[in-house]
């Protein structure tokens, strides 16, 4: 690991003229971290897909969490406004972004945290709650990417499946352009509502994320920088063997339509030693947006149950 030693930390409140609604930067290992933080309570931090993408794909679906838990959105480096004057294999690391969420954990002032991980960031919080168990109160896991790379291939070919052969070869064009390896926001966004589009189970829950979440200029950049060393990272997952390290209560979320495979929370559901596991019918990725009601019954009840019996 290369950059600013651990535990260089500075913040910068950006706005804190609501007490129940901050944002802001927090300076850990040579990145500028933006941050967010809603609600009054026990922490919730919560970790966005990607790699290459940004909180505001969560942020306006965690509402009801935050009427009574604090909740914590942020950029992971290189995402979003957490910008990076150059990503690289060196500085884009796993062990670069476990450490970033454990500075920025003391920059917070948390003693311990809740942590929720979508997707790439389900798998982040694995690799998280392997390394800082004793910081970690729940973790709860929607729709994790797999815990080794043989799952995760199988889920991207389950995804590959579900274009036509015509939408395929648009996509991988797209992929191949100089407009996308430049940057262009346009074409990143084509290429993401055609790729992202078919994770989602109930069209009108793909419209409401699409809504929200556009690339522009600086947030295109980054994905392509990003792309190559988060292909590496995919291409050698290794947090499964260290998952009998998580002590923690956990809660696993599968949506019934995603498509990653079954086996991948079945198989954290085997290894975690105190884990549940709640399939949410006709969902696909997205269970907080294709099936909000389902998805918070679960979450609260979790919590309602976790915090009775701690």
């Amino acid at each position: 690991m290369c950059g600013s030693p651990v535990g260089a930390i500075s913040s910068e409140i950006v706005s804190d003229s609501d007490p129940v609604h901050k944002e802001g930067y927090a300076t850990v290992n040579g990145v500028n971290h933006f941050y967010r933080m809603i609600g009054q309570g026990e922490p919730f931090v919560l970790l966005h897909g990607g790699p290459g993408m940004w909180h505001d794909e969560l942020f306006p679906f965690f509402d009801d969490l935050s009427s009574d838990h604090q909740v914590v959105f942020y950029d992971q480096r290189g995402n979003g406004k957490s910008l990076m004057a150059e990503i690289t294999a060196d500085n884009f690391t796993v062990d670069w972004l476990v450490s970033d969420l454990e500075e920025l954990r003391k920059a917070w002032g948390f003693d311990r945290i809740n942590i929720i991980g979508h997707s790439w960031g389900g798998l982040l919080a694995m690799y998280y709650a392997t390394e800082h168990s004793h910081r970690v109160e729940r973790l709860i896991l929607v729709d994790a990417a797999p815990a080794n790379t043989d799952l995760l291939i199988r889920s991207y070919r389950a995804q590959r499946d579900r274009f036509t052969e015509t939408e395929w070869n648009y996509l991988q064009e797209m992929y191949e352009s100089d407009a996308y390896l430049a940057g262009d926001p346009a074409v990143l966004n084509k290429a993401m509502r055609l790729s992202e589009g078919v994770t989602f189970h109930v069209p009108e829950a793909r419209e409401k994320y699409f809504d929200i979440v556009a690339f522009d200029a600086v947030t295109a950049r980054n994905m392509v920088a990003i792309s190559e060393p988060a292909r590496a990272i995919k291409l050698n997952v290794t947090v499964q063997d260290k998952l009998p390290r998580i002590g923690c209560p956990t809660l696993i979320v599968h949506g019934a339509e995603d498509f990653i495979v079954s086996a991948a929370p079945d198989l954290v559901h085997q290894l975690v030693p105190n884990a549940r596991l709640v399939v949410i019918p006709d969902s696909g990725h997205y269970p907080f947006i294709e099936q909000p009601e389902t998805f918070s019954l679960a979450l609260r009840s979790f919590i309602n149950e976790t915090t009775l019996s701690s």
